[in-house]
């Protein structure tokens, strides 16, 4: 399928960092340490037909690709979850928590307007690194990276975080047929470094763009539910997908074919089928967990790459390349171009 907006649709321009035509000079950035964390309750398609919602199982299987969720219980908030991947990231690496002088937290569903949840997520560990958040809604995986990498390069951090949380089972109206059976809740980080680790993912290359007339497409209102007007954003998402996809792997003389994986946001599988054929990227080179953990905005994509990335370690091989692309309200999307690296391969 060949998304049918043009690059220069009416009314909604695309802007882009960097500026095309213009050198990246980026410093060194390299993902050194993974890991995730899901609630324990599952939602599963029955969940929605058994409460009342319009709906079927099988229209949700069949339209969504999705068949089930994770959903947090109340009493905790996206910093718990992001806490606990955080956790999860410094165990597996062998890092100490206490150890971080840095942690960008991205989220669309705070814990509150302030502070930022990346507060309340390092009060939960008991440590004091600078500490923030950043909203660039489904997006926040990708400007999360650039962040940092700034970030990173200028101030000399030695040990950071990445963080993707996201609690939309708190924003999501059940009544409301058209996006309640999309979202999950969950959470994931990856541990940054300027210098080379022994094993882990470098930073090849970025690319950040916004079509902000769509702001209203896509919105979770103070103290709202989330809503979208889902036609119109699957044609814009549809564009983005593709175009920044096919963009980043040209620039860097790379093909889909010549992938290790591929991550896209995981709004939903139909969607991602279609990049993905689009793309040409093959079932195997596909990394996703949507079908099992749903929408889980922000962290979508950062879950299914760290899956993607625990899933295959031993695997791996030297000079691998992992192209994660993704697609937010605003409208956001990005592209991060990825090589694994270890030493002596």
């Amino acid at each position: 399928m060949t998304p049918s907006l043009s690059p220069q649709s009416p009314g909604i321009q695309a802007r882009r960092l960097p500026v095309p035509g213009a050198p990246r000079k980026a410093p060194p950035l390299f993902l050194s340490g993974f890991g995730h964390y899901f609630p324990d309750e599952v939602l599963d398609n029955r969940f929605f037909v058994e409460t009342g919602v319009d709906t079927t199982e099988e229209w949700i299987e069949s339209h969504l690709g999705i068949q089930e969720r994770r959903r947090a219980p109340a009493e905790h908030d996206t910093s718990h979850l992001g806490a606990r991947s955080l956790e999860d990231a410094c165990r597996r690496t062998g890092w100490k928590p206490a150890d971080l002088d840095l942690v960008v937290l991205a989220t669309s569903t705070p814990d509150a307007l302030i502070p930022a949840t990346a507060s309340f997520c390092c009060k939960h560990l008991g440590i004091d690194p600078v500490a923030f958040d950043i909203n660039a809604a489904c997006s926040g995986f990708i400007y999360g990276l650039a962040v940092a990498q700034g970030l990173v390069g200028s101030l000399g951090s030695q040990r950071a975080a990445l963080v993707t949380a996201e609690k939309y089972t708190r924003v999501t109206d059940y009544s409301d047929r058209s996006s309640c059976v999309f979202f999950g809740d969950g959470a994931a980080t990856v541990l940054l470094q300027a210098e080379r680790p022994s094993r882990g993912f470098e930073l090849v290359d970025l690319l950040l763009e916004n079509r902000n007339q769509g702001a209203d497409m896509v919105t979770t209102p103070v103290g709202g539910c989330f809503r979208q007007e889902g036609r119109a954003v699957k044609e814009h998402a549809l564009q983005a997908f593709v175009g920044l996809s096919r963009e980043i792997l040209e620039r860097n003389g790379a093909t889909p074919a010549g992938l290790r994986g591929f991550v896209g946001h995981q709004a939903n599988l139909r969607v991602l089928e279609t990049v993905a054929a689009e793309l040409g990227v093959t079932p195997e080179q596909h990394w996703s967990n949507v079908r099992w953990k749903g929408n889980q905005g922000a962290a979508g994509c950062a879950t299914s790459f760290v899956e993607g990335v625990l899933g295959h370690l031993e695997e791996l091989r030297d000079g691998d390349l992992v192209l994660c692309t993704v697609f937010g309200s605003g409208f956001t999307s990005g592209s991060a171009l990825l090589r694994w690296t270890a030493t002596g391969a």
